[in-house]
């Protein structure tokens, strides 16, 4: 077996499926998280059934970014993608989810940081690699007196506490304040802490690092605030549907035209598989983006485009549908 730092490919599960199928070609997609694996994955697959492996070397940003049609147009009889949970979408090609679950143990580092900070109320939240631990660590930190909140409410995340990057319905509970995330990075714990107007803590697990993201969040706030004040004075606009599977929102992308047409803009679809400043180079009379696709490209992404660029919420706020405390609760610019 290939050493994968403590990551659950299930290698060996996955051969014996890839042989079961009788598959002869197999494409596989990993986030850049788990790309360094590749080959070695690539190579132990190959030896094990006698398939031909594909890489694939596009980015990818989630279980929403499939890449089936490639997978298809490859000729490849399975999709096997990495890093992420089963997404509610029908594929192109059978599709193969691997998880990716992280195998160390981080509890009693998350309990040790929990009484450190001296929380006594928390909604826990991670991603799929460390979801599994969640209900354990409940009962440690329960034992310790503290009172825990691991919920699952949201149709696309489907473990307890686990949040997506457009999805944080299961830390929305209305009775505690604070959110413990456990992961990576501070990608989702920004996303929990601006979508919900809780107070987040991230605890990285392979750092062992513990982070208030307030800071990082109200710098990204003002940012929207700039964003959607800049938009408000554009009267052509640029609407972008994704060509991506789990991200194509088409009628979306009709409602966002229409009520900018309502409003007295000018506005166009633009269809496009991955939103970059290069893609509307040429769109030289586009004064602002609404974006469709993933409504973490707009935030995350901002600082790369030389116009506004709203999610289809942050439109709303501009065209006076929405308020900004709507969409962005307890938010406070003034310290």
């Amino acid at each position: 077996m290939i050493n994968t730092d403590d990551f659950d490919l299930e290698l060996v599960k996955l051969a014996s499926e890839l042989k079961l199928r009788n598959v002869k070609c197999a494409l596989l997609q990993f986030p850049e998280g788990l790309l360094r694996y590749a080959f070695k994955v690539a190579s132990f697959l190959e030896e094990k059934t006698g398939a031909s492996i594909i890489i694939s070397a596009d980015p990818c940003w989630g279980a929403c970014d499939l890449a089936d049609s490639e997978a298809k147009s490859l000729g490849a009889d399975v999709l096997v993608h990495f890093g992420h949970a089963p997404w509610p979408i029908k594929t192109k090609v059978p599709t193969l989810f691997i998880e990716a679950k992280y195998t160390k143990s981080v509890m009693q580092d998350v309990v040790r940081a929990v009484e450190e900070l001296g929380i006594k109320a928390l909604i826990l939240a991670s991603t799929v690699q460390h979801s599994w631990e969640l209900p354990l660590l409940r009962k440690l930190l329960e034992e310790k007196g503290v009172k825990v909140v691991l919920e699952r409410k949201s149709r696309r995340a489907p473990y307890p506490g686990q949040v997506l990057g457009c999805d944080f319905s299961n830390v929305t509970s209305p009775n505690v304040d604070t959110v413990l995330f456990i992961g990576g990075g501070f990608f989702h714990a920004v996303g929990i802490s601006m979508f919900t107007g809780k107070r987040v803590f991230s605890f990285d697990p392979y750092t062992g690092s513990v982070h208030d993201v307030a800071p990082i969040v109200k710098k990204l706030l003002l940012e929207r605030y700039a964003h959607i004040s800049q938009a408000k004075h554009a009267k052509n606009f640029g609407v972008i549907v994704s060509m991506k599977p789990g991200q194509k929102r088409l009628e979306l992308a009709k409602y966002v035209r229409n009520i900018l047409l309502d409003a007295g803009k000018s506005a166009y679809m633009l269809a496009m598989r991955d939103v970059t400043p290069d893609h509307i180079l040429n769109f030289s009379s586009v004064e602002a983006l609404v974006v469709t696709a993933c409504p973490r490209i707009a935030i995350e992404d901002a600082c790369r485009f030389s116009i506004p660029i709203l999610t289809p919420e942050e439109l709303e706020v501009v065209l006076g549908r929405k308020r900004w405390e709507d969409l962005y609760p307890s938010v406070d610019f003034s310290s």
